[in-house]
């Protein structure tokens, strides 16, 4: 995970080479800040757009960067703000889940019989997706999470401890299958 140390060198580059500096933050957050937008949005492609257009707000943006928050955060609050204007959309939210579009009611089992982490994540309520994927998927502190998010850190580890009791409930009766250690979520030790 790019820490405070990592950005720094992207910090320094972006007074000298603003290109290669926007150039080697894409590559280093694009799947992360992709990750919180399907993690809000739960849909690939509306994740997808929006990831881009985060981006191209950090690069008009990158001017203005003042150091204040480190650079992952501060891209972090940009992305999920960009996620939240287009849930602020009328046709989004119009738009019916993906189950009820194919037909699978709430709590059933995808199609194929297997449970994932996707599957899973899709099923729990956005502020436990959000606060879950920052944690486990980004490995993000409580702090960051809380500011990523502009939550209180008392609501982070409440979201985060029914988040883990949802998810568990999924894993274990949501489906046939169980988590498994190549989980995404297993790759870090679920502990409050």
């Amino acid at each position: 995970m790019p820490g405070p140390d990592k950005d720094r060198d992207l910090v320094e580059l972006l007074g000298r080479d603003p290109r290669a500096a926007f150039t080697l933050l894409l590559e280093r957050y694009q799947v992360k800040v992709f990750r919180l937008a399907y993690s809000i949005l739960g849909n690939h492609a509306l994740a997808e757009e929006a990831a881009q257009e985060a981006f191209v707000r950090v690069w008009k943006a990158l001017p203005r960067y003042d150091g204040t928050a480190s650079l992952g955060t501060w891209l972090y609050a940009i992305a999920r703000n960009t996620c939240l204007s287009e849930l602020r959309k009328p046709a989004l939210r119009r738009e019916a889940p993906l189950d009820e579009q194919i037909g699978l009611p709430g709590g059933a089992s995808p199609p194929d019989g297997t449970l994932d982490t996707d599957w899973v994540l899709a099923r729990l309520p956005e502020a436990y997706r959000r606060v879950l994927v920052l944690y486990y998927l980004e490995e993000r502190s409580y702090e960051e999470v809380a500011e990523m998010l502009d939550l209180p850190m008392g609501t982070v580890k409440s979201h985060l401890h029914r988040a883990k009791a949802a998810a568990a409930a999924l894993f274990t009766h949501g489906g046939r299958g169980r988590m498994e250690e190549s989980t995404p979520c297993a790759a870090r030790n679920m502990k409050s």
